[in-house]
């Protein structure tokens, strides 16, 4: 049966290995370990930091807020719910049409490219 080791030589080991950790040169030192801690802890307090900063600014770019404007359903919505009149109503939804419209007919047409020309001169079909 192994004899456990006294106390005083314990502690003596543990002493040496947390001597060699700490990179002391010999005098118990345990300035190295702290300090290396310390920039340890502080590498981590910045990098929180940052995350945290980055996902509030994340965050804010996601709600853009209540739209300015209505939609045909919220045209819709008012009418049901009796706020507007009918002639109120259509007349609304004719402006947000032709407004839609003309924005429409300002767009590039995005099958250009896929169609032919029309034949210029005389047909040639008999």
């Amino acid at each position: 049966m192994p004899v456990p080791a006294p106390p005083v030589a314990v502690a003596a080991i543990a002493a040496d290995r947390l001597t060699f950790l700490a990179g002391a040169t010999g005098d118990g030192s345990l300035l190295p370990v702290f300090g290396w801690c310390f920039v340890l802890f502080c590498l981590f307090a910045a990098g929180f930091f940052a995350i945290s900063k980055l996902q509030k600014w994340l965050k804010e770019d996601e709600d853009p807020g209540p739209a300015i404007g209505f939609t045909l359903s919220d045209l819709r919505a008012l009418h049901k719910q009796g706020k507007m009149s009918d002639e109120e109503y259509e007349r609304a939804r004719a402006k947000m049409v032709a407004g839609a419209k003309a924005l429409a007919a300002k767009l590039p047409d995005p099958l250009a490219r896929d169609r032919k020309p029309p034949p210029t001169g005389p047909s040639t079909n008999p």
